[in-house]
């Protein structure tokens, strides 16, 4: 690559990780190499482990997911950033791809104060921020780059490679781009594809296909959460040319869609954004994209120097705090006849046996908190997007901070409970139940207030409560039934969706929303649609066009909802039954999505529309 393709250097860091510090999934947002000064580490890059020791260079490629831990004394490092300038070249994209992502490798260097001054040089100059200073470091970095490799070089082979297991799984996250084949890994790795199956699973648990699944999905889960690109093109980027079956295998392997992943997202709260908003599904408007190399997309989502310090003290702060909270509460205890907190087994929407408070009394709840209300309770606190819900009802509950909270809010609260949603990932479930005893609730991809709530219920121990509520809201939409007077013609269409970087989110026959078109008024789903009645499915915009509805049920915001009608002016939506006869139904997702209060409001609002529409 270095001789094919000229490269440009991004950033230059150099920290310094304490005793007892860890540092957890840090996606590389370019190509770079790890430097360790002094120190000794447990190194994760990719799941594939090494030992890091003083002197030991290592070269990462972009996507890259890095952890250290095991630091029995303080680390000191350099990180060098750096990308292939082929964005501009018309190489294809397989060709690009090989330019930009060389293979990892790690080994110790033999001959390290040449490294060393070099990189002090460097970190000197760039912090400077002058233009010739910055200059000068690009051509310090080329003979970096050139004395590493020399340095290498004098390095035997054997000692380099990993076993043949992590060998795999490295080709594994280098190709993920592309087809993967166990036919196509015996040829490289020189092995039956048998052997390759039973080594590979002997050490990861999985076959490698299998793997390359899994960490297909991963990334794609990260690109969906923390980007703004398409699912379509999140698709293509992790090998999957064929968006139906990439939303099977994700469904399969996250029990949700992509689309219902993508909705979780704080991101998602501005779904359609004017950037991306697409002028015609024939000419799409050429937006940003985090798979074609972007220039400036790292800024965004990497960190620095000052904010590592930040995490870490953060880290600390929790550990001091938790501490605290034990040494009061062994101190609180001494003297005292207090009754020990009776407990049960609860196995909650991951499968998991958590041991609960009978009456929980200081439950922190994340997107779930509206669903306490109904049972006359009130969570001590709760996501800032709920908050926002309930302005009134919840005046004196506490922020947690927006999306899934901050972990050292949530601590200071003392709670007995922590109740979030199941697609939240692992390692964040995992953080709460050390603080208190974690609760996860299926979301289900579309809402479903009844049940939830039922859930939730259960969960706090009010079961009599809900069904308290469930009753009265049931007796409602039979009034809707009884009162409300929808004449349809036989056969009358309609679909529900949300419009997201130019695709078309669709919504299913159930949860709350779908039951209520699709039992409750009456409409049919498109013939054509029906194998997507889950819901969840990603459609393009010509879907809309070329499989016409009679009625569209949409979930936009305000301010999405005026794009999306500006949209729909152009020549070819109008041909729309739903669009030319003005038969749009909007109401916010928000209404569906925080508690039956909200719901309540939605369905209200949907009413008020459709008898408006009848009229």
């Amino acid at each position: 690559m270095w001789n094919q393709s000229p490269v440009q250097l991004i950033d230059i860091r150099h920290h310094v990780l304490k005793t007892g510090d860890s540092f957890h999934a840090y996606t590389f947002p370019a190509n770079g190499f790890l430097f360790v000064h002094q120190g000794a580490a447990k190194v994760n890059l990719d799941s594939a482990e090494y030992l890091s020791t003083e002197f030991n260079v290592m070269h990462n490629i972009k996507g890259a997911v890095l952890h250290i831990s095991g630091i029995n004394q303080p680390v000191d490092y350099y990180l060098l950033l750096y990308k292939p300038l082929v964005g501009q070249s018309r190489l294809s994209r397989d060709v690009q791809a090989d330019l930009v992502g060389p293979q990892s490798y790690v080994f110790q260097a033999q001959y390290p104060l040449s490294l060393l001054s070099l990189l002090v040089q460097m970190i000197d100059l760039w912090t400077t921020g002058e233009e010739l200073d910055r200059l000068q470091v690009s051509g310090l970095f080329i003979q970096w780059v050139h004395e590493q490799f020399r340095q290498l070089s004098l390095v035997e082979d054997e000692h380099l490679e990993p076993d043949l297991a992590q060998r795999i799984a490295q080709y594994i996250h280098e190709h993920l781009h592309r087809t993967i084949s166990m036919e196509t890994m015996a040829e490289i790795f020189h092995y039956s594809t048998h052997h390759l199956a039973r080594v590979f699973k002997r050490k990861y648990g999985y076959s490698p296909i299998e793997y390359a699944i899994q960490t297909r999905i991963a990334r794609a889960k990260t690109l969906l959460s923390e980007s703004d690109v398409s699912i379509r093109e999140v698709a293509e980027s992790v090998g999957y040319k064929d968006l139906y079956y990439f939303s099977r295998i994700f469904k399969r392997v996250t029990g949700e869609t992509p689309a219902q992943f993508k909705l979780h997202s704080p991101r998602s709260k501005s779904s359609i954004r004017p950037k991306e908003m697409p002028e015609s599904f024939i000419a799409p408007r050429c937006g940003q994209r985090y798979i074609d190399n972007n220039d400036n997309h790292y800024q965004y989502d990497t960190w620095s120097v000052n904010e590592v310090n930040v995490r870490l003290k953060s880290s600390f702060a929790v550990t001091l705090l938790f501490s605290l909270s034990l040494l009061l509460a062994a101190c609180g205890g001494a003297g005292t006849d207090e009754p020990a907190v009776e407990t049960r087994m609860y196995k909650d929407a991951m499968g998991r046996q958590v041991e609960i408070p009978v009456n929980p009394s200081r439950t922190v709840v994340l997107t779930y908190g509206g669903y306490l209300l109904p049972l006359d309770l009130k969570p001590v606190g709760v996501n800032q997007e709920t908050l926002d819900q309930y302005p009134q009802d919840m005046a004196d509950v506490e922020s947690i901070g927006k999306g899934t909270g901050n972990k050292e809010a949530i601590l200071a609260l003392l709670p007995d409970l922590i109740i979030l949603p199941d697609y939240l990932s692992e390692d964040i479930i995992v953080s709460y139940e050390k603080i208190a005893p974690t609760v996860a609730v299926a979301w289900g991809g579309d809402p479903d207030v009844i049940d939830t709530l039922r859930t939730v219920g259960d969960i706090m121990n009010r079961k009599q409560e809900a069904e308290a509520w469930i009753a009265k809201f049931e007796g409602k939409l039979q009034g809707v039934r009884d009162q409300v007077n929808i004449q349809l013609e036989p056969g009358t269409t309609a679909i529900s969706f949300v419009l997201s970087s130019g695709e078309v989110l669709l919504g299913g026959e159930g949860g709350t929303l779908g039951k209520l078109i699709y039992q409750d008024f009456g409409f049919k789903m498109p013939e054509e649609f029906k194998a997507f009645a889950d819901g969840g499915t990603v459609l393009s915009m010509e879907k809309l066009v070329d499989q016409p509805a009679d009625y569209f049920f949409t979930q936009m915001d305000e301010d999405e909802f005026k794009q999306m009608t500006e949209l729909f002016k152009e020549p070819v939506y109008q041909t729309i039954p739903a669009v030319k006869n003005n038969r749009i139904i909007n109401v916010s997702r928000e209404k569906w999505n925080y508690g039956p209060y909200t719901v309540e409001q939605g369905v209200d609002a949907l009413i008020q529309q459709v008898s408006q529409l009848q009229q």
